[in-house]
């Protein structure tokens, strides 16, 4: 009977050590029970870091995206330009990938929950309760990528309803649960480490919104021009095969680029300067005043 009743809940001896908090609970519970307490949470958790994961990518499309033409209509064959189109900025969907698993992986190694879980108080454990670490937060989090086929985690969901434990794939692969943070087995964190694991953190996103910062003011004009010559804007809208810039001049709050282009429907190349003008933050550079001279038409 004893036996029994320690397979299959947590005693007194374990639930009622503490939670994350340190606070004692009135009674013991199950793996099944509490996994299914966190259910309904998981989701308002996935919502909140729905628009944490949009911020960042934001912020990485808009440091180092282009802009590219998604749709639009081509108003004749001897014109380079669109008569109407979307468009799109954005970096390679490898990128964007690696930087959804790694805030998952990074926060629920580190802390046991990413910024949703903890605002709806869950945690990620191992099988037994305790906290997880780099690798089971990794492993589960790159079976994110097929939890998350294909939209709106169908997969992930409906394995998460009908397993007994909750678990969507990426948990069956890492062996971990998502539970209350209350039912937590191991001894909370040293606030010591909590503090310099935050402060680490803290430091290192700093860091890197520093670099993206500066890279957006000193690296990221030719990827403006890019964007330009994907949509056909300035003198790009000759219909521009292929381009080659020079080095650049810095003035105050401009660049200019040496540039040779090649129209593509008339095989002139052309020689000419590009200026970029800085609007600051959010806007960035803007595509200013071009000139060119361009060689006699070859075709037709």
């Amino acid at each position: 009977m004893v036996a029994q009743a320690r397979k299959g809940v947590w005693g007194a001896s374990q639930w009622g050590h503490m939670g994350l908090a340190g606070a004692p609970t009135a009674a013991p519970i199950d793996l099944a029970a509490a996994t299914g307490q966190a259910l309904p949470r998981r989701f308002a958790a996935l919502v909140v870091d729905v628009v944490v994961i949009s911020l960042l990518d934001a912020v990485v499309n808009g440091t180092f995206g282009v802009t590219r033409v998604t749709g639009g209509v081509v108003p004749s064959m001897t014109s380079g330009s669109f008569a109407s189109f979307t468009t799109q900025t954005t970096v390679d969907w490898f990128w964007l990938t690696l930087l959804w698993v790694a805030y998952y992986a990074v926060l629920e190694s580190l802390f046991g929950a990413t910024v949703g879980k903890s605002v709806a108080g869950l945690r990620v454990t191992d099988l037994e309760g305790r906290r997880v670490g780099w690798q089971a937060a990794i492993l589960r989090n790159i079976g994110r990528l097929l939890d998350a086929l294909p939209f709106l985690y169908l997969v992930g969901g409906i394995f998460t309803l009908n397993s007994r434990l909750h678990q969507r794939l990426g948990d069956r692969f890492a062996g971990t649960l998502v539970i209350p943070a209350a039912a937590v087995i191991s001894p909370p964190l040293p606030p010591g480490v909590q503090r310099r694991r935050a402060i680490g953190l803290a430091g290192v996103t700093v860091l890197l919104l520093a670099l993206c910062g500066a890279f957006a003011y000193y690296g990221r004009p030719p990827l403006v021009i890019e964007g330009a010559k994907n949509t056909g804007e300035g003198f790009f809208g000759q219909g521009i095969g292929t381009y080659r810039l020079g080095s650049p001049r810095w003035g105050t709050g401009t660049v200019t680029y040496p540039i040779t282009y090649q129209i593509a429907q008339t095989l002139q190349t052309c020689t000419g300067e590009i200026t970029l003008t800085w609007s600051g933050f959010p806007q960035g550079w803007e595509l200013g005043n071009g000139q060119s001279n361009c060689s006699p038409r070859i075709y037709p």
